[in-house]
């Protein structure tokens, strides 16, 4: 007997909206459940993570955006977690884009040595990449875990996971989306148009979800579709420049889609403006989404034309730079006049990036407007404004006290922009500028001089070597045993044993032009008292000696490695999805001029026009609190959200109106959680001939179900416990046919209505057949003696798989007992 053991372990996003990571143990398998961290990388989260990469079994990561993927290069590069890591294809693939614009985009404005481009291309090389629906048993001494991934909508690739391990299933499902969009389709959790819960993933026994939207109601998607199309259109006809901020590779997709199809279909919006997409790599990110098109909403690869590519946004222009933007926005227009621009800019939070620069010089312009498609991370520029403009919203609307009374935020008129005449908003604005004056000579003179080191350090250590090789050479004759890889090996001791410092000694007198020989000490094979080392004034040249053994002349490895890496640049056999980057990237060019980092505090005026429109792709709060009744957890963790809005949805599930589990469990961060079940799961091994005489029933679909008797037996030689047949008679003893199926009155209903039977539902729920049988579920309100006398007064009861069937015997009772008998499975 074993028995299952769940722990979960919040590391970051319980009680809180910060990004989402946290330690899923099942026995002694621990599970990271995503690995997010935003840009600024609070060393407190880091350290909790670091302690305990190295434990971490296996990963799994949801969603393609910082909030989900932030800390895995660094999780994977510095701390140790080289684990298997399992994503969908699309969100290993965008969420390497992320992450490689996060990484250019920290290094582009201070000295960012986390991790580089490098470390991001390896970390997700190591993610095992999975289609919806695929099942994935963990390998090794995990083999009994199987992970599943099914779509969660949100962004491209987004899943929700199912982790089974025998009787234990753990549903997590993080920022999940219901509804359809434009561009992605909608997530598994609901199937069809009646609003039921995929039977998959109902009851499970632990449901691990979020509270973000637990305190907001949002209008229809159509709505806020049309509100955010209506917020563009109306800062354009003002006639100054919309800033969008946005992430690199989520979210991003559906906002350009939507504004890609819409931009066409006024003339005057063309010819007057330009709608571009700034970001480090958006190029790539694009070229990244038309290879993706499986994955986003049915019919979106058929809208491609035999002249475009499928997701063709051929009404957007993508830039990679400030520099370039500037230049087309100088000179587009007709006959070189400037044209107003519509911005995507990357990165979401507006706390770095273009999105930050474009921020600070456009804010102060009344006609330039900034529309904000999601709230941004905690603490970052677009989550102030956010909060401006909310609270300024809800002042106006007067439905505070409403909001406060119901718990959930009432939706409000978001089309309306919001402007902030005199408000001054602090930014920090981090960058690098390139060096001038006396720290350009500095530097220059700085570079010289290592290299020159590196160089003459180079040319000494390969001098010795020569030079020590030739001495092996020369003592062939008074160590004939020693073979060629023994000489060789004592060749590298002597060199690692030579003092650095005479090397750089030597080298420093050759370099500066004091001398121009070398003095090389006498190593010959004097002996005696009288022996002394003696020095001799040479030229600095030594010829080299092949050395041979008996399978011909030996190499020296390393040349030839060196070579290698010279032609790299040229080797095809690489990830040509990674190497890539580079030459899209505008930023490859500006690294060869020495830069240094500064830090500038600001003021900025808040003169343009601000507006929020929720484009996030989140189900709401309603709309959460159903989907978490239907899905019937047995166990539910609630995390990613206020301090508010994690009380709020667990109150509302703890209500005893609410037909939910009551065991609702809302950690903080660090704290462990034993959310076993308290299951006990036997193991047994059948025998072969016991396993003859079982009567297998298919139950569902694809399951296998059947009644087994005997007796156990234990042996030194099996690990498990044996069952095998009862040799004492045992097996014959009479057991109660069990009926086993679908108890729905519903779904017996259109059973028998499918025989020709009339039937019906009273008002107590009781399914009325032909009006003489009645069929309704059974009642454990009287006690067992009361229920049994009951049934016994009837003129003719059977009971089966929950359900009691009453009526006086006749024909068609028996008809009708023998339909329902068949609606289940005897064993």
């Amino acid at each position: 007997m074993s028995t299952n053991s769940l722990q979960f372990t919040a590391i970051s996003g319980a009680n809180n909206e910060d990004a989402v990571c946290y330690i899923l143990e099942i026995d002694d398998t621990k599970i990271l459940l995503d690995c997010g961290s935003f840009e600024d990388y609070p060393s407190e989260t880091l350290a909790q993570l670091q302690r305990v990469a190295r434990q971490v079994d296996a990963v799994l990561l949801s969603h393609p955006d910082a909030a989900h993927v932030g800390a895995y290069p660094l999780a994977y590069s510095k701390y140790g977690m080289t684990c298997p890591a399992y994503a969908t294809q699309a969100v290993g693939m965008m969420g390497r884009l992320c992450m490689l614009d996060v990484a250019k985009s920290l290094k582009a404005r201070e000295d960012f040595t986390l991790f580089d481009e490098k470390d991001v291309n390896q970390a997700f090389d190591n993610i095992t990449p999975l289609q919806y629906s695929q099942p994935m048993t963990l390998s090794g001494k995990h083999s009994g875990i199987v992970v599943t991934a099914y779509s969660a909508g949100h962004t491209i690739g987004g899943s929700i996971w199912t982790i089974s391990n025998g009787a234990e299933v753990v549903l997590y499902a993080m920022d999940f989306n219901y509804v359809k969009e434009e561009l992605l389709n909608k997530g598994s959790l609901l199937e069809g148009n009646l609003g039921q819960v995929n039977p998959r993933l109902m009851r499970p026994t632990l449901l691990i979800t979020d509270a973000y939207n637990a305190l907001y109601k949002l209008p229809t998607r159509k709505r806020r579709v049309e509100w955010f199309l209506n917020s563009v259109a109306n800062a354009v006809k003002r006639g100054g420049n919309v800033l969008i901020p946005v992430d690199s590779s989520a979210r991003v997709l559906e906002i350009a889609h939507v504004l890609n199809e819409w931009w066409p279909q006024e003339r005057s919006r063309k010819d007057k403006y330009t709608l571009y997409l700034l970001g480090r790599c958006a190029k790539k990110m694009i070229s990244f989404a038309q290879s993706l098109t499986a994955w986003m909403a049915d019919g979106i690869g058929e809208l491609a034309s035999k002249d475009s590519k499928p997701f063709d946004l051929r009404h957007i222009v993508v830039v990679q730079s400030i520099e370039d933007l500037e230049k087309r926005m100088n000179g587009s227009g007709r006959r070189g006049r400037a044209k107003r621009a519509v911005v995507l800019a990357s990165l979401e939070g507006m706390s770095m990036s273009f999105s930050q620069d474009l921020f600070v010089r456009w804010a102060a312009e009344r006609r330039n407007a900034i529309i904000l498609p999601q709230r941004g991370p905690p603490g970052s520029l677009t989550r102030d404004l956010f909060s401006r403009w909310w609270d300024r919203t809800q002042k106006k609307e007067s439905r505070g006290a409403a909001s406060a009374a119901s718990g959930v935020a009432a939706a409000v008129d978001l089309v309306e922009l919001k402007r902030f005449f005199g408000t001054e908003i602090g930014v920090t604005l981090r960058r690098r500028i390139p060096l001038e004056g006396t720290e350009l000579e500095n530097w220059l003179a700085q570079e010289r001089r290592r290299k020159e080191q590196e160089a003459a350090r180079e040319a000494m250590l390969q001098r010795n070597r020569m030079m020590l090789d030739a001495d092996n050479m020369s003592s062939d004759s008074d160590s004939d045993d020693e073979s060629p890889m023994e000489m060789g090996m004592r060749s590298m001791r002597d060199i690692d044993t030579l003092a650095l410092s005479e090397i750089d000694l030597e080298m420093e007198r050759l370099r500066s032009g004091q001398s121009y020989d070398l003095l090389v000490k006498d190593r010959g094979r004097v002996r005696g008292l009288d022996a002394q080392n003696q020095s001799y004034c040479m030229f600095p040249f030594q010829e080299k000696i092949r050395r041979f053994d008996d399978y011909g002349e030996m190499y020296d490895l390393e040349q030839f490695m060196e070579d290698v890496e010279i032609d790299e640049s040229t080797n095809l056999a690489q990830d040509t999805m990674d190497r890539d980057y580079d030459s899209d990237d505008d930023d490859s060019k500006k690294d060869a001029r020495p830069t240094k980092p500064i830090k500038e505090e600001m003021r900025v005026h808040l003169n343009c026009l601000l507006g929020f429109v929720d484009m996030e792709g989140r189900a709401d709060g309603t709309s959460a609190s159903s989907i978490l009744v239907q899905i019937m957890p047995k166990r539910v963790v609630i995390v990613h959200g206020t301090a508010s809005s994690t009380q709020t949805l667990a109150e509302y599930c703890r209500d005893p109106q609410v037909p939910v589990t009551k065991e609702i469990y809302t950690p903080g961060i660090g704290e462990t959680l034993n959310v076993s079940s308290g299951f006990n799961a036997y193991k047994l091994k059948l025998t072969d001939a016991l396993f003859k005489q079982v009567r297998m029933r298919e139950v569902g679909k694809g399951n296998m179900l059947g009644f087994v008797s005997g007796r156990i037996r234990f042996t030194q030689e099996d690990e498990i416990p044996v069952l095998d047949i009862d040799s004492a008679g045992l097996e014959s003893a009479w057991q109660a046919p069990t009926m086993v199926g679908d108890s729905k009155l519903s779904s017996l209903r259109v059973a028998l209505e499918a025989q020709g039977i009339s039937a019906h539902f009273d008002s107590e729920g009781t399914l009325v057949c032909d009006g003489k049988v009645a069929i309704r579920r059974k009642k454990d309100r009287f006690p067992a003696a009361q229920t049994s006398a009951l049934v016994a007064s009837a003129p003719a009861v059977a009971a089966t798989a929950g359900i009691q069937i009453l009526g006086t015997p006749s024909p068609e009772y028996y008809t009708i007992r023998s339909i329902v008998y068949e609606h289940f499975v005897q064993i």
